[in-house]
């Protein structure tokens, strides 16, 4: 929530931006930045798939031989940072969220540039995906004080590479206080991540990160993983 401060006796000022703000055209952009910064997700579906899944093939995508070769530098499946990638963009390296994650893997420009990618090899499928490893790791380096079980872990990694991991750490402190386990997603930090949308707890004082719609990370780690087990039924590692 925001409110304007104007100074003591410009009660003048006050009243009349008390009357713009009630005025059509501030009310519709309220409601489009409300939209904009609390209700959407970085990303967003792309209108039609890139590439169309056949697992019937033994191929996840045609880039299956980068996901490989990637994964393996951080001791992940490939199929899992497929699956992620999948989710992110259906492999569709041209598409640009409204918030300007761009790439295979949905890379947000700022990210990309701390991490030493340029905004002109952000739709390199080969580069894209390279970054998004040293993103993972990075991550998972974060949270491993925390969540020590490995595998338990790449579920909070993939919630933090789509929340950021400040509303994740938020979580996994509301997760102790209230008692939930803070070590496990499903149930436990992933309700934690859900209570941060409602005032009670996103003001409390172990959530330092603010209000978070989390239900749209909530959704992005159960649909990743979902298709992640579609997949080792198909495929081999």
């Amino acid at each position: 929530r925001s409110a304007w401060g104007v100074a003591q006796g410009n009660k003048w000022l006050a009243d009349s931006i008390d009357t713009w703000s009630r005025g059509e055209k501030p009310r519709r952009q309220q409601a489009t930045l409300l939209k904009r910064y609390f209700e959407l997700s970085k990303g967003s579906e792309p209108g039609t798939a890139a590439v169309k899944i056949d697992l019937s093939k033994g191929v996840v995508s045609p880039f299956d031989h980068l996901f490989r070769r990637y994964a393996s530098t951080i001791g992940w499946d490939w199929r899992l940072l497929a699956s992620l990638s999948f989710k992110e963009s259906r492999f569709d390296s041209t598409v640009v969220s409204w918030a300007g994650a761009r790439g295979i893997m949905q890379i947000m420009p700022r990210t990309a540039r701390a991490y030493g990618l340029t905004d002109e090899a952000m739709t390199d499928n080969n580069a894209n995906i390279s970054t998004a490893v040293k993103i993972l790791e990075a991550l998972d380096k974060s949270l491993a004080s925390r969540v020590p079980e490995r595998s338990e872990r790449r579920k909070f990694v993939v919630a933090a590479y789509n929340s950021g991991l400040a509303h994740i750490l938020d979580a996994i402190a509301l997760a102790a206080k209230y008692g939930m386990n803070p070590q496990v997603w499903d149930g436990n930090v992933e309700q934690a991540l859900l209570l941060k949308s409602n005032p009670e707890y996103y003001n409390d004082p172990v959530c330092k990160y603010g209000y978070f719609r989390g239900r749209e990370t909530s959704s992005h780690v159960s649909s990743v993983f979902a298709f992640y087990d579609q997949v080792c039924k198909n495929i081999r590692q």
